[in-house]
């Protein structure tokens, strides 16, 4: 039989969209008070997290759920599981629901969904949040610092557990390597999102000679795990030096990356981290590819003006530059 046809870019971010925000606002109806807020570009992201899972889940299912792994979703920085739209007020569902249900609409369910978030209230939002999604796995939420959960998180997932678990700080606020560590320890697939121009303005501060410099330099070394970045002279070079350092350490030989954007310029990248078989960077690479070219098919319009269309707001694409 033929295989399903492939969606057009039209009809992925049509039904992307219609995905996130109609979950989102099911969501927001648990203590709706109590969201994260982000600019609308962050919508890119949360569509990157969920289209790895299509691509990772099915595998891991395939090859190490039949002999007795388990498998989980893990999200460090979990926040409330609801992202509200700092520009208009849309609402879109979280990066640990959107696990959750992809996984399961996909036909390949997480057996556990593990959330991190250090506000003990967000983090009780989440786990209501995530309770309020039927059916679902395992769910474990800890109300902590990524900083001290994460070796507890690895002694959890050493026993036949493979994971997909996300970084995904504000900025390098919390990003240390002695959080993520131990989560890059566990055996799976790893994604981070990694805020380049803030290391960048880091690297700055840290050579400025102000009184803060010895501090940013620290955690630059800190992170990097060299101080060559001293001598480094584009933010392409201290990325490529915290992968390399990713790839060195743990079992994950394999990696892609993507960047996302907003017409203000305002970028980070996606960086994710596989094993280190051909099939994986195989892999690795669809998803970047699939995920570029779904992202520059947007050209001409943004994730703002998809939405405004969705809500009503304005009636036509025309006119978005």
């Amino acid at each position: 039989m033929p295989g399903k046809p492939k969606k057009t870019d039209d009809e992925f971010f049509d039904g992307s969209l219609t995905f996130f925000c109609d979950e989102g606002n099911r969501l927001a109806k648990i203590n709706p008070t109590i969201v994260d807020e982000y600019r609308d570009h962050s919508l890119k992201k949360l569509i990157a997290i969920s289209y790895w899972i299509g691509i990772f889940a099915p595998i891991v299912h395939n090859k190490l759920k039949r002999i007795g792994y388990e498998v989980v979703y893990v999200d460090s920085m979990g926040g409330t599981g609801l992202t509200k739209s700092l520009r208009a007020g849309d609402c879109f569902c979280g990066s640990c629901p959107a696990a959750l249900i992809t996984a399961h609409r996909k036909g390949y369910p997480f057996d556990e969904i593990i959330a991190v978030e250090k506000d003990s209230k967000k983090a009780a939002t989440l786990e209501k949040r995530l309770y309020s999604i039927n059916p679902r796995p395992k769910i474990t939420v800890y109300p902590g610092d990524i900083q001290e959960v994460s070796p507890q998180i690895n002694d959890q997932l050493k026993s036949k557990t493979v994971s997909y678990i996300v970084i995904d700080p504000e900025g390098f606020k919390g990003l240390t390597w002695s959080a993520i560590e131990p989560l890059l320890q566990c055996k799976g697939d790893a994604m981070i999102t990694w805020f380049e121009n803030d290391l960048v303005r880091m690297r700055e501060a840290a050579l400025s000679g102000a009184a803060s410099a010895e501090g940013n330099a620290s955690r630059i070394s800190e992170l990097l795990g060299t101080d060559e970045w001293i001598h480094t002279s584009t933010a392409q070079e201290m990325t490529d030096i915290f992968t390399q350092r990713i790839m060195s350490t743990f079992n994950k030989g394999g990696f892609q990356s993507i960047t996302i954007s907003d017409k203000q310029k305002d970028h980070y990248k996606m960086l994710l981290f596989v094993g280190k078989s051909p099939q994986a960077q195989a892999l690795a690479d669809k998803w970047a590819e699939n995920m570029n070219r779904r992202l520059e098919s947007l050209k001409g319009r943004s994730i703002s003006s998809l939405l405004d269309v969705r809500s009503g707001r304005t009636t036509t694409l025309n006119g978005f530059g």
